[in-house]
């Protein structure tokens, strides 16, 4: 039994002697890797504080350590110590008996409060010592949060238009959208739901976002012609649902309904938003009804303004 715990404990050793040694060593398992664990960031260029991971895997024999290049990227790079700072470029991960770890460099954005162009610098790992390099490089990506304004539509509005007999309507909407930002949705469409517009039952359609920068102007358009979420009332009948644009004679039309709007000297976004149909009507549309004396247009919606609540 003496015996059998003096080889256990010797084991032990071993296993802490390969990590403590009064002179630093480097790793010398070749089996050892390391590299960026993400190919692609993105962040709003006022975020402040965040961590670009670093993967390692490999039981390690000594220490590693790298150091962080910087690389500008793109036609409007983003500038290291201007839009961006990072703490420390040297990066070192001591012995220890993990099979997987990670390391982190650290950036710090610098929001510069003007509009621009998103920025892009990439990093790049190299001397390193005591592992094997794999995905080398991680390309970032700040995006400007000055002019950010897909979010500063979410909210609650109040829609005013007339109908088919040319008498004022007034319905409640709700503006939201996508808040991932890798959501293929962001900064493209907003969720649109307007309460209780078709026989005192609510509809829901998209609206088409878009900004320029360089002329500081936007638009929103309605989503024509492409399937909504059935009334829930209706969705029994299997027909679908859209929004189109049509002239008197019942004619589908290409044009759009649309919003032209421009920021003020506040950089705020306005709250009156005043929709053309250029000659045509709004209209919510069933098709492919198992009832075609139920398909057709069931809305008609002209002189569409839509205005913040407070």
């Amino acid at each position: 039994m003496k015996y059998i715990k003096s080889f256990a404990l010797l084991g032990v050793m071993a296993l802490f002697a390969a990590c403590s040694s009064d002179d630093a060593s480097y790793n010398s398992n070749e089996s050892v890797t390391l590299g960026f664990s993400d190919a692609e960031i993105v962040k709003k260029e006022n975020v402040g504080y965040f961590n670009v991971p670093i993967s390692i895997v490999g039981q390690r024999d000594g220490d590693i350590s790298l150091e962080i290049e910087v690389i500008e990227e793109g036609v409007n790079p983003a500038k290291e110590d201007v839009n961006y700072i990072i703490t420390t470029k040297h990066l070192q991960l001591p012995c220890d008996t993990a099979t997987t770890s990670t390391l982190s460099v650290q950036i710090k954005t610098v929001d510069d409060g003007e509009i621009n162009d998103n920025r892009q610098f990439k990093l790049k790992i190299v001397n390193v010592q005591g592992a094997k390099l794999k995905n080398d490089q991680v390309a970032i990506t700040l995006r400007d949060n000055d002019a950010a304004f897909y979010e500063k539509f979410f909210g609650k509005w109040v829609m005013t238009c007339k109908n088919y007999k040319g008498a004022s309507q007034s319905y409640n909407v709700t503006i939201s959208g996508a808040t991932d930002e890798d959501n293929p949705d962001y900064d493209k469409y907003l969720y649109v739901s307007i309460e209780k517009i078709i026989s005192g039952l609510s509809a829901s359609t998209y609206f088409e976002y878009s900004f320029d920068k360089a002329t500081l102007k936007g638009s929103l358009a309605f989503d024509l012609m492409n399937t909504v979420e059935p009334i829930a009332s209706y969705a029994s009948y299997n027909s679908k649902w859209c929004w189109i644009n049509f002239d008197p004679a019942g004619d589908i039309l290409e044009e759009p309904i649309s919003c032209e709007w421009s920021i003020d000297e506040n950089a705020a976004i306005p709250t009156t938003l005043e929709f053309t149909t250029n000659g045509g009507t709004l209209g919510y549309y069933e098709y492919f009804s198992q009832d075609p004396n139920y398909e057709g247009v069931w809305g008609y919606y002209t002189d569409i303004v839509l205005t913040r609540k407070n």
